[in-house]
Parts: structure tokens; C-alpha cells; sequence
């Protein structure tokens, strides 16, 4: 009785611990909870790798920063003994280039001002130095004089190279000026203010500036205002131009006041050996339109 009261008592401590077991022990619940270990454990070897990786990338970039940390400072120590060997320290010869190219730079723009001037070229009472843009359309200076008359009342400049004459017969009075390198005057004119003795209306005055051009062989053909395009110093009214053996004539009507002049200017024709120099008489011209004031009208 005794075996069997603790078999019975055995088999009931059995059963009441059966019955007290969580429900986690079910199979569901089991697999459920190997589930979420295989999941924790998948985590926590997926944080590892992340790990491991971060180190592997740590160790190859600072691999690349101190390859490149060692080749910089390998030139450094070459160019101090490059520095040593030639007897001047870097720091010097940096300072050097930075002074050599401020130089460079200063002496570029000052040269730039004065490289045309003439050393033989002065600044006095009767003539000066002055900057024009040349045929090449490049600065230069050249001497120019001073002119002054008091009949047509206006004053100017014009190149040292050039002379002047005063013209006063029948037709009327004229101020011209030629090229002139050493031997006297050189024809054809290179610029001529003209006055005509009649002093009729604007028309009247046109024919018979016609006139007198036709009369000394000139003729004329379509004007194409190559001295409006210069600028003139006073307000036109009509340009024509002239030909006569290769050599053309323009000639402009001006009104200044009450007064009209003829501004008149050669060049030459196409076919004509000389015709690069017609490109000097308009340098003249301009030079002379551009320092043009009247003294009175």
C-alpha cells in the first residue's frame, strides 16, 4: 500500500506541475520564441558585420591618408633641398616670385603708357607730345604744333610732320596743309579749309565749288562721306568727291555761324600704287578734327 500511496502521491505532484507550466510550452508559442532567437542572433551577426566592415574601411582610409600624408612631406623635403642646394630658402624664393611678378605686372602697364613716346619728343610752347591710334589701330604718340588763325577764328593741332600755306586769291582764301619729311611739301593736299569769296546761299556756293573742282579737271562721283565718317568739327551739309588721275578729292560743305567753309581731304584710287597712304592722311585729319576749336561764330 505504502509503494502504491507514493506512486499515486508521485503521479499527483506530476500532474500539478503539468498543470502549472507556462503557456509558453505550448508548440506554437515554442517555435514562435526559436523564431525570434533566430532573429535576435541574425541582428546581432548583421551588427557585427557592420562592424567589421566599418573597421576594414576605417584601416583602408587611413592606409590612403598616410600614403599620402608621407608623399607630400617626401616633396616638401625635396624642394627644401633643392632650396638648400641652390642658396635660397623656399620661403624667400616665394616671396621672390610674388615680388618678380608684381613687378612684371607694374612694369607691363607702365610700359604699355610710355613704350611710343620718342625720346626726342618735348613739351613746350610750340609743340607737344601727343597719343593717337595709328594705321594699325595701335597707340602712339606723336609731336604736334599748335595753329591758330584769326581770319576763319579757330585754332588746332596738327603733326610736326606736315606744313602749312595760306592760299587768298580770286576764288577765295584757303588754309592747307602737306606732308612734309625733310624736303619741303609734298603733294596731294592733306587738308584744306577753303572759304569761297561769294557769299551766296548754301546751293550757289555748291555749284560753284563744282564749278571751280570741274574747271581744275576734277569729277564728280558718288560721295561715300568719308569725311562725315571722321567727325567733323562743325555741321555739314553735303559731301561730294572728286577724281582726277588716280587721286580722289573729298570735299565736305560746312556751316559754322554765318559762315560756310569747304573742308576737302585727298586719297587714292584703288589701282593706285599709293593708296596705303591714304589711311595717313585720315590719321592727320582726325588728329587735327580732334583738337579743332572755334575761337568765335
Amino acid at each position: 500500500m505504502s509503494h502504491n500511496n507514493n506512486f499515486d502521491k508521485t503521479m499527483e505532484r506530476l500532474n500539478q506541475y503539468y498543470d502549472q507550466m507556462p503557456t509558453q510550452s505550448s508548440a506554437a508559442n515554442i517555435m514562435g520564441n526559436i523564431k525570434k532567437k533566430k532573429k535576435r542572433n541574425w541582428a546581432r551577426y548583421y551588427q557585427r558585420w557592420q562592424v567589421a566592415a566599418l573597421i576594414v574601411l576605417m584601416i583602408g582610409i587611413g592606409y590612403v591618408l598616410g600614403v599620402s600624408q608621407l608623399a607630400s612631406q617626401k616633396e616638401s623635403a625635396h624642394q627644401t633641398e633643392l632650396s638648400a642646394d641652390r642658396g635660397l630658402p623656399e620661403e624667400s624664393m616665394s616671396i621672390a616670385a610674388i615680388e618678380e611678378t608684381e613687378e612684371s605686372e607694374v612694369f607691363n602697364a607702365d610700359d604699355a603708357e610710355v613704350r611710343e613716346i620718342p625720346k626726342e619728343l618735348t613739351d613746350d610752347q610750340d609743340s607737344m607730345p601727343l597719343e593717337i591710334t595709328n594705321e594699325e589701330g595701335m597707340p602712339e604718340v606723336i609731336q604736334v604744333k599748335p595753329f591758330e588763325d584769326e581770319i576763319f577764328g579757330f585754332t588746332t593741332r596738327y603733326d610736326e610732320r606736315l606744313v602749312i600755306e595760306e592760299v587768298d586769291n580770286n576764288e577765295g582764301r584757303a588754309i592747307q596743309w602737306f606732308a612734309n619729311y625733310g624736303n619741303g611739301k609734298i603733294e596731294p593736299i592733306v587738308f584744306e579749309i577753303f572759304q569761297i569769296n561769294n557769299e551766296g546761299s548754301h546751293t550757289e556756293q555748291l555749284d560753284l565749288y563744282r564749278k571751280m573742282m570741274s574747271e581744275h579737271g576734277y569729277t564728280e562721283v558718288e560721295s561715300d562721306n568719308y569725311l562725315m565718317s571722321i567727325g567733323l568739327p562743325a555741321e555739314g551739309i553735303v559731301e561730294m568727291k572728286f577724281e582726277k588721275d588716280g587721286l580722289n578729292a573729298h570735299v565736305v560743305q560746312v556751316e559754322q555761324g554765318e559762315n560756310i567753309y569747304f573742308f576737302k581731304t585727298s586719297s587714292f584710287a584703288n589701282d593706285n600704287p599709293f593708296i596705303e597712304y591714304s589711311e595717313g592722311f585720315g590719321r592727320h585729319v582726325k588728329v587735327i578734327f580732334d583738337e579743332f576749336s572755334w575761337t568765335y561764330n
